[in-house]
């Protein structure tokens, strides 16, 4: 039961080889993070079929406290890290687009998560990271 209410805070699909996952709420009431794991393997291995593609994640109907925390758990997923070439995120405002940098930078210095307010700027990287990884292998 609890499975099928957290499904409903999360959008799913594909577009020119990137997986988007637009988020509607955040993980409150969420008793096990493996049911929420299990909701972005399930997802991203049906929509990937086995290939690796960057996913982004759409923050931007979420307030700042929401997004930071949701950041938080997707950015830490070893899953997430497993699954998806790189993860990317979109959010509201310049103001945490800079907190979410600053917050990556620290947690990850060597590989840190991309941020981004403006739509079209987080497509451009995901398709030229897409790309990048194709002509490599």
């Amino acid at each position: 039961m609890q499975n099928e209410k957290l499904t409903d805070n999360f959008k799913f699909w594909v577009d020119q080889n990137v997986i988007y996952c637009k988020i509607f709420n955040d993980f409150d009431g969420v008793n096990d993070v493996e049911d929420v794991d299990n909701i972005f393997l399930n997802a991203i291995f049906r929509l990937s079929r086995d290939v690796h593609m960057p996913i982004l994640f759409n923050l931007e109907e979420l307030n700042s406290a929401t997004s930071i925390k949701v950041f938080r758990y997707l950015s830490k997923s070893r899953l997430l890290k497993s699954l998806a070439l790189s993860k990317t995120f979109l959010v509201n405002s310049y103001k945490l687009k800079l907190l979410l940098d600053l917050h990556s930078f620290m947690c990850n210095p060597s590989i840190p998560d991309l941020i981004f307010k403006d739509f079209n700027a987080a497509i451009k990287y995901c398709k030229n990271d897409n790309r990048a990884y194709n002509s490599l292998n």
